[in-house]
């Protein structure tokens, strides 16, 4: 998918981020969620193009007639005010303040650990769903670097300003325009660090093509690229919202891509697992994954598309981390 599908509208500006840090930061916690419940209603009604798009992708979810699907659109706006607030407070919220905002103590860290300690490094594949800047910072937990993979759209100012928040001693951003992107993260592996990836983006039109949700469409797969030429494990994991400012961090079964098949056999294995893994847990938060335009492009043909399997049980081990059992 080109970048120009994107989300991207006109209130998106470094004006209104500004607007945003400016005021919630002194307004009683209190006052936040009625005054997010207000300003979804308020960008529902003003963005029709978003919200028929968000309409019709949980239509190919759920099954359901669109017109069922307002409520659940609805909460995709609000789930994004709540991203937004939140950083007024995530970027530079202490080990226990993050720990705080989690509804469930339980954040895949055995898992994580358990992968760490190979020595190989960590890719961390996750989709925008809820709040993935809040699952960056409690990677930082696990006392490795993290490398935070996007992109940044040329002369889009409120992604940059968004981005440069987020940057601190122990995460760091790269930008995947960069030539360079692709050896930074390798390096960063053979460190032993942290790479964590959002899956749920074609950059610049590379991808696989899988069935997802019983449909043709695209996905990236630069992640298992990279873990496949690092020999590291790549962990699926979702950061979900369970009230406002509050998460849950759920973390999928550890998958390698099996560096003994061709790159490309192991790799679109490794997306199809991981795939599956995102389809199950929309499943249920689907009103919370921040995709704003069409997902399934009518364009994409059905040939070459391989079919996600059945999520794997929890009791199976796709990697050889140590026998942990994952989060769910």
């Amino acid at each position: 998918m080109s970048a120009s599908r994107w989300y991207r509208h006109r209130y998106h500006s470094p004006l209104w981020l500004r607007i945003v840090f400016a005021t919630i930061p002194r307004l009683p916690r209190a006052s936040h969620p009625p005054i997010a419940l207000v300003t979804a209603a308020v960008f529902f009604a003003l963005l029709g193009a978003e919200r028929r798009a968000v309409v019709r992708n949980l239509r190919v979810i759920t099954g359901r007639p669109g017109w069922r699907l307002s409520w659940k659109a609805y909460l995709v706006f609000y789930t994004f005010c709540d991203l937004i607030v939140s950083y007024c407070f995530v970027p530079r919220a202490s080990p226990d303040a993050l720990v705080s905002m989690l509804s469930d103590p339980e954040r895949g860290s055995s898992t994580i650990d358990a992968c760490l300690a190979e020595g190989r490094g960590l890719v961390v594949w996750t989709a925008h769903v809820a709040n993935t800047e809040f699952a960056s910072r409690l990677l930082e937990l696990h006392g490795r670097t993290v490398n935070v993979a996007r992109v940044v759209e040329p002369g889009n100012q409120a992604e940059a300003q968004l981005r440069d928040l987020m940057v601190n001693e122990r995460l760091r951003v790269v930008d995947l325009s960069d030539p360079v992107a692709t050896v930074q993260l390798l390096h960063a592996l053979r460190a032993g660090e942290i790479v964590a990836m959002q899956g749920d983006r074609v950059f610049r039109g590379a991808g696989a093509g899988v069935t997802f949700f019983g449909r043709p469409t695209r996905f990236p797969v630069g992640p298992f690229h990279l873990a496949h030429a690092a020999g590291a494990p790549v962990v699926p994991g979702l950061v979900v919202r369970t009230g406002w400012l509050r998460y849950r961090m759920i973390v999928g079964t550890p998958l390698v891509v099996d560096a003994s098949a061709p790159p490309d056999v192991a790799v679109l294995g490794a997306l199809r697992q991981a795939v599956s893994f995102l389809e199950a847990h929309l499943q249920r938060w689907h009103s919370q994954w921040l995709n704003f335009y069409d997902f399934w492009p009518v364009a994409l043909r059905s040939e070459g598309v391989s079919t996600a399997p059945p999520a794997p049980p929890v009791a199976t081990r796709s990697a050889s981390c140590p026998d942990v059992p994952p989060s769910r």
